[in-house]
């Protein structure tokens, strides 16, 4: 978990060295990362970080604005929440997806000409995210709606651009399947939120009391998205 400055709530990686005299800063890949001597408390670094607040907000808008989605099928490598699943693509008769352990198979029929080859094996892992979000959602929505003493009518995936959940007057909860592609922590996060709504409807200081008793670290989220929802599509 990431570092949160008290007096900006930004997030950041904090690193720490013996041999470091002061404290610098570094962004990259849209992540604030603090190097510290080993002796220089927090509160220290937070004033730190508050005082440089206008060159971080600058380089990580800077780096968001020229961050592009990767493309996960030339690297290989896909992610499913907190897992890096490796992509293996074979021909055969007909297409589908599996997992096995840490690899996700990729079948694709001989039928499928090589002009749309890479668009099938989108629609395909399309279909096998949406499929692990109905599961997982349903899943993280049980536990919390135990813990929150809440309960939905119904649960929805969607498939928003940028829009991550939403909780309708009549209690249907919703989600981006997209999600998945992040870490479980923060598709934890929008679950306590759209089930929060439950109990405030709008956004209002009670909302985010209640927010925050169930989930303290909420700030942190807003920072992950902010340098990382380009992470969240397959193209």
């Amino acid at each position: 978990m990431p570092e949160i400055c008290q007096f900006t709530a930004l997030a950041y990686q904090l690193k720490r060295s013996a041999r470091r005299r002061s404290v610098a800063l570094q962004i990259r890949s849209g992540t604030l990362t603090v190097l510290a001597p080993a002796g220089v408390a927090k509160q220290s670094i937070d004033r730190f970080i508050a005082q440089k607040q206008s060159w971080i907000q600058q380089h990580l808008q800077a780096q968001q604005q020229h961050a592009v989605t990767p493309d996960y099928l030339l690297a290989g490598l896909i992610p499913l929440l907190d897992e890096q699943l490796q992509i293996k693509v074979v021909t055969d008769s007909h297409s589908a997806i599996s997992r096995d352990g840490q690899t996700l198979w990729l079948q694709l029929s001989r039928r499928v000409s090589a002009q749309r080859q890479k668009q099938k094996q989108l629609e395909l892992l399309k279909a096998w995210y949406i499929a692990q979000a109905q599961q997982w959602f349903a899943d993280r929505l049980w536990y919390w709606q135990q813990q929150m003493q809440v309960e939905a009518s119904a649960l929805q995936i969607k498939n928003w651009q940028r829009k991550w959940g939403s909780c309708t007057s009549s209690g249907v909860v919703s989600f981006n399947w997209r999600l998945m592609l992040a870490p479980a922590w923060i598709a934890d996060y929008v679950v306590v939120h759209e089930l929060t709504h439950l109990t405030h409807m709008d956004h209002s200081p009670a909302f985010w009391q209640r927010l925050a008793k169930f989930y303290p670290q909420y700030k942190e989220v807003k920072s992950w998205f902010r340098a990382h929802q380009h992470l969240l599509d397959l193209a």
